[in-house]
């Protein structure tokens, strides 16, 4: 009996098998996102797979890292060490990160999903939760998405509009971390938030709300302590932020978060026992208020914001109403109490009531969230790649860095296994060289000369760094202090422009000229004029050029 040929017996294999033993290319696998959900799921992925499978990133900004650069608190740089983790990703080799590629528009999903085995979003939650009052839009009212954006450089929120003055209050709407975050940083001292890597710029505005008379800073929840969505370590630091700062509570309102229910959630929760101690102390300080000559940090707790007041569209205050809590223990909601309203005068309020999902083009959603299982959206088919999803946008704008780990596992676990009953697509090689000449695609080494430059600069500054955010040059990024792009290389406002598209002249030269190629011309030489002899430079004294 004479055996099968090759030919016979493979066609009985799994696709898949066949695939590999004819010589086929592997997996190769999308991710749009460059945040921690993109960085998980690609090191997930990698681990369940090995060789076996690409990962193309593609980052809508020229820089990588998403909320870890955008999102985390300047004075928290211990929390940006992951991005040791997210580097080691990047340097595997069938990983390649193309930055400055805005997915959605170009390219759009579907010809992603047409060129790739798979594409997972990672993309996150950049709208913002409104509160619907009265007053909302009144200059002084900002997002907290936007403003923790603009204090930490986001080039899409450097022109945040801004009041001029905060008055002697600022208000924060919320109890989360990032609630939290935004009142440390308004009470800290400019000094000690210029030695991060803080913009320079929302360092020195907030340093004109504090010279102006910004003295007190309230953080409002509309529940009690015990469902309050900050963790001890974030409530435990406005102890210590800074012994310029005198963080109060009034222990009236601590003494209303505590009926019946709140107190079976309190026994149940080692995590909120704890933040009692911190609590008393913070009430402890509270008959100070009127005495210290410290800023403040206040805590209102049953507080729920009912209308900005302003004059001329501008913020003059806010009116809080009087809650109480009803219902039972682990579903309490705030109602309304028939207590009096509370006015605090404000010029600037800020609302931290969550992030949301934005509609994505080829994206489903579904009560403003991705349908999905395990992080599947849709299932590959003959023409398109599988669609899947991680981080927010996969179970929604929550938890901290680390939930996405979990997250991420579950959805590679998941992509891997699909991968596997599906043949390979054609290699995304041509579609990459066809984008990169049409965008000014920043690659992972860009990035890397891009950070050894802020380090630089900050360093010259005595920042721990300076971030670029204006704009792209050549693929390195130049901040609001630079001004241009000349020959790849950034101009600053010292150097004033760019020479035949090679040299840069700066504040000690005055221009260009074109006498033996492109040259500049000093302070001693005040012009350029062209001569029927040639080319000559107006000297000190010479008004004018003459023929």
């Amino acid at each position: 009996m004479q055996p099968f040929a090759s030919s016979t017996w493979a066609r009985f294999l799994p696709k898949a098998v066949r695939a590999t033993r004819h010589g086929r290319r592997n997996y190769h696998v999308a991710v749009v996102g460059s945040g921690p959900a993109g960085f998980y799921t690609s090191k997930y992925l990698f681990k369940k797979a090995g060789d076996k499978v690409k990962i193309d990133m593609f980052e809508r900004l020229p820089t990588p890292f998403g909320l870890v650069r955008f999102g985390v608190a300047p004075d928290h740089p211990e929390v940006k060490n992951v991005i040791n983790d997210f580097g080691a990703v990047a340097e595997m080799k069938n990983f390649k990160y193309y930055g400055n590629v805005e997915v959605g528009t170009q390219p759009s999903l579907e010809a992603l999903r047409k060129t790739y085995d798979a594409v997972v979003l990672c993309t996150g939650a950049s709208g913002e939760r409104i509160l619907g009052i009265p007053g909302e839009d009144s200059l002084g009212v900002l997002g907290a998405p936007a403003f923790v954006k603009w204090y930490n450089g986001h080039p899409d929120y450097k022109d945040l509009q801004l009041p001029k003055s905060a008055g002697e209050s600022a208000v924060v709407l919320g109890q989360g971390n990032v609630a939290l975050d935004v009142a440390r940083l308004l009470v800290r001292s400019p000094k000690e938030l210029d030695a991060t890597d803080m913009e320079r710029d929302a360092v020195n505005a907030i340093a004109a709300w504090q010279q102006a008379g910004l003295r007190t800073v309230h953080i409002v929840g509309r529940r009690g302590f015990v469902q309050a969505a900050f963790t001890n370590a974030e409530l435990r630091e406005l102890l210590t932020c800074s012994e310029d700062v005198l963080p109060v509570v009034d222990p009236d309102e601590l003494a209303l978060c505590r009926n019946a229910a709140s107190e079976e959630e309190l026994s149940k929760s080692r995590m909120k026992k704890r933040s009692v101690d911190i609590l008393e102390k913070m009430a402890a300080n509270f008959a100070d208020v009127e005495k210290t000559s410290k800023r403040v940090l206040r805590l209102h707790f049953l507080r729920s914001p009912q209308e900005v007041l302003s004059e001329g569209g501008v913020v003059t205050g806010i009116r809080l109403a009087r809650m109480q809590l009803q219902g039972e223990a682990g579903r309490q909601v705030a109602a309304p109490s028939s207590d009096a309203a509370l006015d605090i005068s404000c010029g600037l309020v800020v609302r931290s009531v969550g992030f949301d999902i934005l509609p994505f083009q080829g994206l489903p959603l579904k009560s403003n969230r991705v349908p999905h299982t395990q992080g599947c959206v849709e299932q590959s088919s003959d023409d398109l790649g599988g669609l899947y999803v991680s981080g927010w946008l996969k179970r929604g704008p929550q938890g901290i860095i680390a939930s996405n780990i979990g997250d991420a596992q579950e959805t590679a676990a998941k992509l891997w296994s699909d991968l596997q009953s599906q043949n390979a697509k054609a290699t995304a090689e041509s579609f990459v060289t066809s984008l990169q000449s049409t965008t000014a695609v920043v690659g992972f080494q860009d990035w890397k000369r891009l950070e050894a430059e802020e380090l630089r600069c900050g360093q010259e500054m005595g920042k721990a760094a300076a971030k670029f955010t204006k704009g792209c040059c050549e693929g390195v990024v130049f901040k609001a202090q630079t001004e241009g792009c000349c020959q790849g290389r950034i101009y600053t406002k010292a150097v004033q422009s760019c020479c035949g598209g090679q040299t840069l002249y700066d504040s000690e030269t005055h221009g260009c000229c074109l006498e033996k190629g492109p040259q500049v011309y000093p302070y001693g030489s005040y012009n350029c004029c062209r001569r029927p002899k040639g080319i000559c430079r107006i000297r000190p004294g010479k008004a004018s050029c003459c023929s």
